[in-house]
């Protein structure tokens, strides 16, 4: 990122777990460095179609019922030739059931393209990404919304590929280099079925590839237009300014905006906090549904900086909105010593377990800050939790609060209340064969 990260500089500081990407743009593979070029690699646009790789495990049914993933364990050895993005022919001892493309030093060794036979040419991606926006198109959710995600990678039967559309500039991110050699040739007609969906771009901007350990991206290009520096959008009457070269995803957080509505519902006449704000998301829609009083705390001073923009933009008064710029852990830590309460509190953090062996740290993390939050929140007040881990389930979360209660000197009386249980929003669909893809988890609970 080209700016400071309030999320990711928040998780480095409070927590020595590895480092890993927010969700689609989890889920994602186990970070691992691709590492300098070798002779597996080959430039983009140079995948082959050729190898047939037989499966190890008996997954037949699963990838027909729609699972796009195949680990490294569940594939027989592939092909020393086989090259990031080539296509493969994925089989069993009853025949051929899949193209892919492989990704060798991944350990999502395959990701499901199609069908054994299909022509993986012009027209198939075109009506991919066709079929994908015309989704969006027709969604109800979407309306007053001028930031929505057109691709939704796996979900959206293109895998390794996220699009998302800012008014009329495409933001577009492979998911590592197996899929930038499978897509980046087929971008042009990946662009030409979102038009034909009903998507409107005049610009188009290529994200970075992200090293898996590192975090860090290469340049980002246009390759269409010009896309400006920063944009506006709206999400119901909230303006937000989006900064789609640098931003962190691809410019904004679009994956909680039907939890956003949700704590708008929940607002009126409450004093809010909002833990990790980044720009005020949560916050502007609390403001806009009647809070009091808001409070947003972010690590990064240029995420508060821009908060007090999409106040501006969004016509709310900056006087009824504190603003604070420092570590969460030390804002509730402060907060609790001077006993300041609020009626609702949002906690919304990066990702704590960004691979399954970060899980146990990730789980001790999520009960800290649980129990942090909930000691400022009052008594007779609410608390949403919203959780992007892809390695934690939400039936994780509710252990961890059930686990608070139980330690209480008042319980079962301490025992919180689940009122409404939530995932990514519509434009962020889940494949049912394909759980992992629920990545994003939100708990909104009566205290």
């Amino acid at each position: 990122m080209n700016r400071p990260s309030g999320r990711d500089a928040q998780r480095n500081r409070a927590h020595p777990i590895e480092p890993g990407p927010r969700g689609p743009d989890r889920p994602r593979a186990e970070p691992t460095d691709p590492g300098p070029p070798h002779s597996r690699h080959r430039p983009a646009g140079t995948a082959r179609h050729g190898h047939t790789v037989q499966l190890a495990k008996p997954l037949r049914d699963r990838i027909r019922a729609g699972h796009p993933w195949l680990y490294d364990r569940a594939l027989a050895a592939m092909p020393r030739d086989v090259a990031p993005g080539d296509v493969i022919t994925v089989a069993d001892p009853e025949g051929d059931i899949a193209l892919a493309f492989a990704d060798p030093e991944s350990p999502i060794r395959a990701r499901i393209l199609a069908p054994p036979g299909t022509r993986l040419d012009a027209a198939w991606a075109r009506g991919r990404t066709e079929a994908a926006a015309a989704r969006r198109t027709r969604d109800p959710l979407l309306a007053g919304c001028t930031g929505r995600r057109l691709v939704h990678g796996e979900a959206d039967a293109c895998p390794g590929l996220v699009v998302d559309l800012y008014e009329t500039t495409a933001v577009v991110v492979f998911d590592g280099p197996a899929a930038t050699v499978f897509w980046r040739p087929r971008l042009d007609d990946v662009l030409a079925g979102l038009e034909r969906g009903g998507a409107v771009i005049a610009h188009a901007w290529l994200r970075g590839e992200r090293r898996r350990t590192t975090g860090a991206s290469s340049a980002g290009q246009a390759v269409r237009g010009d896309p400006p520096g920063e944009l506006v959008i709206a999400e119901d009457e909230a303006r937000f300014a989006v900064d789609v070269r640098a931003g962190q995803k691809t410019g904004f957080f679009l994956d909680q905006r039907d939890n956003r509505r949700t704590i708008r519902r929940h607002a009126a006449g409450q004093t809010v906090l909002n833990l990790f704000a980044y720009t005020g998301g949560f916050s502007l829609h609390a403001a806009l549904g009647g809070a009091t009083r808001v409070t947003s705390v972010d690590i990064a001073p240029p995420a508060i900086a821009g908060l007090e923009r999409n106040l501006a933009l969004s016509g709310l008064p900056a006087a009824a909105h504190e603003r604070v710029a420092t570590d969460a852990f030390d804002f509730l830590a402060r907060a609790g010593k001077q006993h300041r309460r609020w009626d609702l509190v949002i906690v919304d953090p990066p990702s704590f377990a960004p691979s399954e062996r970060a899980r146990p740290a990730a789980l001790a993390a999520y009960r800290k800050l649980i129990a942090a939050a909930l000691a400022v929140t009052e008594p007779t007040g609410r608390f949403a939790l919203a959780s992007c881990s892809s390695h934690v389930t939400e039936a994780d979360l509710i252990d961890q609060i059930a686990g608070l209660a139980l330690d209480s000197p008042d319980a079962p009386d301490a025992a919180l209340r689940l009122r409404a249980t939530a995932g990514a929003a519509s434009d962020h669909p889940v494949l049912p064969a394909f759980p992992e893809g629920r990545y994003l988890k939100f708990l909104l609970f009566d205290v």
